[in-house]
């Protein structure tokens, strides 16, 4: 529910156009759009809600981390094809914009024989997984003890 405080004016553009969210307790400029305050008292993990005929559903919107993927499920894959979400072909300037991030995203990532090392073993692990029909449990606890021996060498 978003309330309207007709009392209190726009730091930025000086409107008389503050609005209140009840959700999240943000309080922002209806005109310019600028946000006044905002409170962050969730530290849970983050949700979306959809309203569904019964009540919210609260969907989950990313993987959970995990110890058995070599980065954790942290990383951010940037796809290789040149189109955007609609599946149209980028502009040339986006284009550039997309290369230099996949130049950067390329440079950020560790390239030393310790991280080529737990990859091939967590990838290894997977198979075993998959061949000796180990739980998720297993395997989790598995990749923890493979990175507390490879921390002490």
């Amino acid at each position: 529910m978003v309330t309207f405080d007709p009392n209190s004016k726009c730091i930025r553009c000086g409107k008389s156009s503050l609005l209140t969210d009840g959700v999240t307790g943000e309080q922002f400029c209806a005109k310019c759009g600028f946000v006044i305050s905002e409170k962050v008292d969730e530290s849970g993990p983050e949700r979306r809600s959809f309203s569904i005929q019964g009540g919210i559903d609260t969907t989950r919107t990313g993987a959970p981390t995990s110890l058995t993927i070599h980065d954790k499920g942290l990383s951010t894959v940037i796809n290789p094809a040149n189109k955007d979400a609609a599946g149209r072909p980028l502009s040339s300037s986006m284009k550039n914009t997309i290369t230099r991030l996949r130049t950067w995203d390329s440079r950020s990532q560790s390239h030393v024989s310790e991280d080529r090392n737990l990859k091939q073993a967590l990838t290894e692990l997977h198979r075993l997984k998959d061949k000796l029909t180990i739980s998720a449990n297993v395997l989790e606890k598995a990749a923890y003890l493979y990175r507390k021996a490879l921390e002490k060498n």
